[in-house]
């Protein structure tokens, strides 16, 4: 898979802020993700609330430097003191993590201060004057003194990192986002099997094939326990059930890490590959089911999931597709 460092270092400031936002959202561990951007900020870029009590429960900030160079200590020092003085005025709780998205880096001293917090701390009150007395509010002056030295003295410094673009790369929550930006491939999805007993979601796709065996057999089966016994059909549903499974899977994974889009143009494609073999004439249903089996094996999508559909999750799709009220695909016809 393409390394997309270069591309993230790129991008302009607000197309950080954009990348880091649909980035939090994708970690799915937000109740609810929010953007702050201009004067009113507060010290915050990205907010991930992890409660619905918002600024009053507790969240994280991302806090987004795309710089030239490495993020400076007198920089961070500024930005957490803008933090830590809007929620010592009661304004938001004190974050539950600050996060410093800096894809050109941090520099050694500010490195040093992450894996020390206490030492980190000390630095970051003595450096007050220098970095955040009179940078917080134009022309203003905030000492370090009552609630907002007591707000500092009891945060946790140990909960202030910094994220690189090579861990934000790799972590699996940037997939669906790599792809928005950059088309990026997902790569391969992992495979599905049935979970054992029949399940409910199932009883459409194997009522029809349970159809199918009957008529096949020439005498009725009275469901598809039935069928699992029966040593001529219990295969062919085993298979099947793999099938519908293995998609199951497939379509989850590139919903998750690319678009829904993209598994409804998968799903089309797959029903336009299939469907004239599915509404030619027939010997019976099954074999029309096997005759489309082999036809959507065939099939080759388009995009991103051209190398990754196999074979299974094509046929399986097609029970998706008979399970569903869209075009279905009928097996037995009268």
């Amino acid at each position: 898979m393409k390394a997309y460092n270069r591309d993230v270092l790129k991008m302009l400031p607000d197309e950080l802020e954009s990348f880091v936002r649909d980035w939090a959202i994708a970690k799915t561990e937000y109740f609810r993700v929010e953007p702050f951007r201009g004067t009113a900020d507060r010290g915050r870029d990205v907010v991930g609330f992890l409660t619905s009590e918002l600024h009053e429960g507790e969240w994280d900030n991302y806090q987004c430097k795309q710089y030239g160079t490495t993020l400076p200590t007198g920089g961070a020092f500024h930005e957490i003191g803008k933090v830590l003085y809007y929620a010592s005025l009661k304004e938001f709780t004190p974050p539950r993590r600050y996060l410093f998205v800096a894809p050109m880096g941090i520099n050694r001293n500010l490195q040093k201060h992450f894996f020390k917090p206490t030492a980190f701390k000390a630095a970051f009150i003595a450096g007050w004057d220098d970095h955040c007395r009179k940078t917080i509010i134009e022309g203003g002056d905030i000492p370090l003194v009552g609630d907002l030295l007591n707000l500092v003295s009891a945060y946790d410094f140990s909960c202030i990192a910094h994220v690189g673009v090579e861990e934000l790369l790799a972590d699996p929550a940037a997939k669906p986002v790599l792809y928005k930006y950059f088309g990026a491939d997902p790569g391969p999805a992992p495979g599905g099997g049935p979970p054992g007993p029949v399940q409910q979601a199932e009883l459409p796709y194997i009522g029809q094939l349970v159809d199918a065996y009957s008529e096949r057999r020439g005498g009725a089966f009275a469901d598809h326990a039935e069928v699992a016994s029966d040593p001529a059909y219990a295969p062919h549903l085993a298979r099947q059930r793999e099938r519908f499974y293995d998609a199951e899977a497939f379509k989850r994974f590139y919903r998750d890490n690319t678009d829904p889009a993209v598994i409804e143009t998968f799903e089309n494609e797959i029903y336009h590959g299939v469907v004239e073999v599915c509404d030619e004439d027939h010997k019976d249903a099954y074999s029309r089911v096997n005759k489309v089996m082999v036809q959507a094996g065939s099939v080759m999508p388009s995009g991103v999931l051209a190398p990754h559909a196999r074979v299974e999750a094509k046929q399986g799709v097609c029970h998706h597709l008979a399970n569903e009220a869209r075009p279905r695909l009928i097996w037995r016809r009268p």
